[in-house]
């Protein structure tokens, strides 16, 4: 897409581009070479349209979207952006055990989390912050304290207790990663 568009006149691209991925794998043909190669992976597969739904709507929030007020919120983003590719994933694997998705679902998450800890720099660079706002005023931080990019004990604190969740997360996929 042109960088000199807005993000609203990208998220519009987007959501144009996207409804016609979508109508394409409904119909289960495409013009595009890429296109068909994708109908024919979702329909050999059984891949749930709704993943690729979640997952255009993931990005056209990162279109739309700054910062996420509480975890839940962010959860949406992050099932989209991240849970959805995992599960789209495991049937072309061949995994064949349901405790798959879950661990793909979970480490997908915790994959994404992640990230945002590392990039907590870049993001606010972008205008973003997508460490929950309501988590970080448990810590006593603000975005102002982010956009400072001073490590205070409170930011320590916030991050110590995000990088808690990526390991929860990553300890309840454990079982279901020996079936992938």
């Amino acid at each position: 897409m042109n960088s000199t568009l807005s993000d609203e006149e990208k998220a519009k691209a987007l959501q144009v581009w996207g409804d016609g991925v979508l109508a394409d794998i409904k119909t289960g043909k495409s013009n595009d070479h890429i296109g068909a190669a994708l109908v024919d992976t979702v329909k050999r597969f059984d891949i749930p349209i709704a993943h690729f739904a979640a997952f255009l709507k993931s990005m056209t929030m990162d279109l739309t979207v700054t910062e996420y007020h509480t975890y839940e919120d962010l959860l949406e983003y992050v099932y989209g952006s991240a849970a959805v590719i995992g599960l789209q994933m495991v049937p072309i694997l061949g995994v064949l055990n349901p405790q798959a998705y879950e661990a793909e679902k979970k480490l997908g998450i915790a994959f994404q989390l992640a990230n945002f800890i590392r990039d907590v720099g870049e993001d606010l660079d972008r205008g973003r912050v997508y460490l929950p706002i309501t988590e970080l005023q448990a810590s006593g931080v603000t975005r102002q304290m982010l956009e400072a990019r001073i490590l205070t004990p409170e930011i320590k604190a916030a991050l110590q207790f995000q990088i808690s969740r990526v390991r929860d997360l990553q300890r309840e996929a454990t079982p279901g990663i020996a079936v992938l």
